[in-house]
């Protein structure tokens, strides 16, 4: 028995290129960071394009993907995380041989847990993927389109850089893009209508330069006019794609309709200028956002921000931006934030993640359903939460 099994485990990475990845297509992509551990052959195999065109000849369909940026310490370089499912535990067909490999790659937490804990972990953790290049930009920027995310403003060697670099999140492999026309300091990243719109949120930014948007299909940088002087404010804090404009907030609320060409002024009546207190994304022209450690939506309809029922169970969120992400999760709600370990000394904090699945029961009522919640992560307190994005590949 010992000897079948042994010869079906070492027999299968003998088996010919194209065999693999017809079966590895057939797999959802949350295992494929664990897969990748095997060999690397196997690495070479999932992170190869050729898998993603057998997937799509195989009528596999896209799969919504989390990723998490982290800086561990002040200069370093970030370092990108993705969600994957936890390996089922198997009976160890060889007790004597201990695969403590497993332990300290998977386990997200460092604390001790109950049998009965153990059993009602989610199965999800995030796993740190390898890159064979890196993005030399820092304090950056990112949003995506389709597999790529995009990193755009910061520094180079400490100078102010007009780059941009996009990740391919097929094969984790960096790519430099065509540079804006204007080195941005605190640019502030949306995408509408499949073009990246990059507007310079920093004060003391020239306005005649305040934004310009990127078309993918052309590779081609284009500027846009600035609002008028009687309309912009001083600075800007949050930009949000909603009802297929572009809404700016800060000292004054501006919006851009871009099928116009058009700028309008915004009066506070309309609430949603709220948005630029908290993280927020929008799911089927529904803006939600974590407001006071709750989760709240904006009924277009009446301007009035209403709570998301049925999350009694939701454990309390922070409400500082800095220690919490949201982010529209193929038509679901994925919230990362950050909490302390509660050990006498840890010099650890905890990285919890939650999927919400969301149901409109009338014009002014959405329900929330928790699919999972958990620790995915758990870091040093000294490690910064960058970015919490999600990939659609």
């Amino acid at each position: 028995m010992m000897n079948g099994i042994k010869s079906s485990l070492f027999s299968m990475p003998y088996l010919p290129d194209d065999l693999l990845l017809n079966i590895i297509g057939r797999v959802s992509r949350l295992y494929y960071p664990i897969l990748s551990l095997v060999s690397k052959r196997f690495r070479s195999l999932v992170g190869s394009l050729e898998l993603y065109k057998i997937r799509t000849l195989l009528g596999r369909r896209t799969e919504n993907c989390l990723y998490l940026s982290l800086r561990f310490s002040y200069g370093s370089n970030p370092r990108w995380f993705t969600l994957c499912r936890r390996p089922t535990r198997t009976p160890n067909p060889e007790p004597n041989l201990k695969s403590r490999w497993f332990t300290s790659c998977f386990r997200p937490i460092l604390t001790d847990r109950t049998s009965k804990e153990e059993k009602k972990l989610s199965g999800n953790l995030m796993v740190s993927i390898p890159t064979s290049n890196y993005c030399p930009l820092s304090g950056l920027t990112c949003n995506t389109i389709g597999s790529y995310i995009y990193m755009i403003g910061g520094y180079i060697n400490g100078v102010l850089s007009s780059r941009v670099f996009f990740l391919d999140c097929r094969s984790h492999t960096w790519h430099e893009a065509p540079s804006m026309q204007v080195a941005r300091k605190s640019p502030l990243v949306n995408v509408l209508d499949g073009k990246i719109y990059v507007v310079e949120g920093w004060r003391g930014s020239d306005y005649s330069n305040l934004i310009e948007i990127f078309d993918p299909k052309t590779q081609k940088w284009e500027h846009v006019p600035s609002p008028s002087a009687e309309m912009r404010g001083r600075y800007i804090s949050k930009g949000l794609v909603y009802e297929e404009k572009l809404y700016l907030f800060g000292d004054k609320n501006v919006v851009y309709k871009p099928k116009e060409s058009r700028w309008d002024a915004l009066g506070f009546d309309m609430n949603l200028w709220l948005v630029s207190y908290g993280s927020s994304c929008v799911i089927d022209n529904v803006c939600y956002m974590v407001f006071y450690k709750r989760l709240i939506w904006y009924d277009s309809e009446v301007r009035y921000w209403r709570v998301l029922k049925g999350l009694e169970k939701l454990p309390k969120l922070r409400h500082r931006r800095s220690c919490i992400r949201m982010v529209d999760y193929g038509g679901k709600i994925a919230i990362l934030w950050e909490k302390k370990v509660r050990v006498v000394g840890s010099d650890k904090k905890m990285i919890w993640c939650t999927e919400i699945a969301l149901e409109r029961r009338s014009a002014h009522k959405i329900y929330g359903k928790i699919e999972w919640c958990d620790v995915v992560l758990t870091v040093p307190k000294s490690c910064s939460l960058l970015e919490f994005i999600a990939v659609t590949i």
